[in-house]
């Protein structure tokens, strides 16, 4: 049975999506699992896959278009379907020409949640702050009147009102020309005085003149979304600090070793990430995320890793990394890695997880403290192995040390047990034999 393919929530706070690229086109057999767009989200440029088989009879949405969560992006028909079932579907989201006498659409399944029109009944007046996607002009089915998904989108861009608009599509729908008239009217000189105000254009926050030459480069939309949910979370989350130095010369001899035996290169970053997640299975309080509900413990122990990108710093999570060889650790975080540096990370490499691990140590960075990402609990900061002077039975040698800071989110992880949480990842760095149980 034909069917729209809509927008996915890609991520749990998302309202709309940008396409980016379409990967199939119209007239291609698909399966189940096939790639069909890619889409930037507020993480990442993922890609998006298809969740049943079917022909593409119709794309809807062009390359560059934002699409809100939920708005058909294409109609998928059986192999065996007519077409013209699913072309009916493509003049009820394509606001046509053709519309205007097009017959009333059966009901059809929808393979995800379909525009929140296709089903909401008759209301003899608005509720009050409803959005302004149902009107009630001359209904040809008992009042049931709609308002295609592009036309509902290109009203909000455009700030245009839709609820003194009669839609000439079928059942009375607002379609496109009825959006272009109704926008025609209100910039014409007869327009009512009651027409919306242009939408206000952001100025800039600084004093221009004071940085004269300055060239302004815009932010993504990654950059922009990634800076609000930092700001945030140094805004609702009481962040608290614990730094502990770690001698790391049995681990670095550890690492030689297993180089010296494996095709897989182990990087220290690998042990760290291995030190936290054990560390986690340790701790189940730590291994939570914060809710207003109360704080969740999560099932699975799974890391996040810091990796910056092109865009944006993304935090790809290895799942289960408790379990994992530290050859199939290393393997998985250098995959991550570099998918996230081409942005080829799929969305559900991009959630999950209770800790980050964020290492600047390669940078030659010997310490810092780093933001927490919500909802996770807390961020272990990583800094370089440095040559240093140590007291060893009241004698000082020189001694390998890293510097460890973790910041965390006291709401859900109180200072104490953080302090045990860190003392454990010290422990197994300072005793590495422990990360190969």
């Amino acid at each position: 049975m034909a069917k729209y393919f809509t927008m996915p929530g890609l991520s749990a706070d998302a309202e709309e999506a940008l396409l980016e690229e379409w990967l199939i086109t119209e007239g291609e057999e698909l399966s189940a699992g096939h790639p069909i767009a890619t889409v930037e989200t507020d993480k990442a440029v993922v890609d998006i896959d298809i969740n049943d088989d079917g022909i593409v009879h119709k794309i809807l949405v062009e390359p560059g278009v934002s699409v809100p969560v939920g708005d058909p992006i294409l109609v998928l028909r059986g192999a065996d379907e007519a077409p013209e079932e699913a072309e009916k579907l493509v003049l009820l989201a394509g606001g046509s020409n053709a519309e205007a006498s097009a017959p009333a659409v059966p009901d059809v399944e929808h393979e995800a949640a379909p525009p929140a029109e296709l089903h909401a009944p008759a209301k003899s007046a608005p509720e009050p702050g409803a959005p302004d996607s149902v009107v009630h002009a001359a209904p040809a089915r008992e009042g049931r009147l709609f308002v295609t998904p592009i036309v509902r989108r290109l009203a909000r861009e455009a700030g245009l009102d839709l609820s003194s608009v009669t839609g000439t599509g079928a059942n009375g729908r607002i379609i496109r020309r009825d959006f272009e008239k109704a926008l025609a009217e209100r910039t014409s000189p007869t327009a009512p005085a009651t027409a919306a105000e242009p939408p206000v254009v952001d100025s800039p926050a600084i004093d221009l003149a004071a940085y004269p030459g300055a060239e302004l480069v815009e932010h993504s939309k990654i950059r922009r979304i990634v800076a609000r949910r930092l700001q945030q979370s140094k805004r609702e989350a009481p962040h608290f600090y614990l730094r502990r130095s770690v001698q790391v010369d049995d681990l670095l001899a550890l690492r030689t070793k297993l180089n010296s035996s494996s095709t897989v290169r182990i990087s220290v970053n690998d042990l760290v990430v291995k030190a936290a997640a054990k560390a986690l299975a340790e701790f189940p309080e730590v291994n939570s995320v914060w809710d207003d509900a109360g704080s969740y413990r999560l099932a699975t122990v799974d890391v996040a890793v810091a990796v910056a990108s092109d865009r944006a710093l993304v935090t790809p999570v290895v799942r289960r990394a408790d379990n994992l060889a530290l050859s199939a650790l290393s393997t998985t975080i250098k995959d991550l890695a570099s998918r996230a540096s081409e942005n080829r990370l799929k969305q559900d490499e991009l959630v999950g997880g209770a800790l980050t691990v964020s290492n600047l140590g390669m940078f030659g960075i010997e310490s810092f403290d780093a933001i927490i990402n919500p909802p996770q609990s807390a961020i272990l900061a990583v800094g370089a192995a440095l040559k240093k002077p140590i007291v060893v039975d009241d004698r000082i040698e020189i001694g390998t040390v890293m510097e460890l800071s973790i910041s965390v989110d006291h709401r859900s992880v109180d200072g104490a047990l953080a302090a045990q949480f860190l003392g454990r990842i010290a422990e197994l760095l300072e005793a590495p034999f422990g990360l190969l149980i």
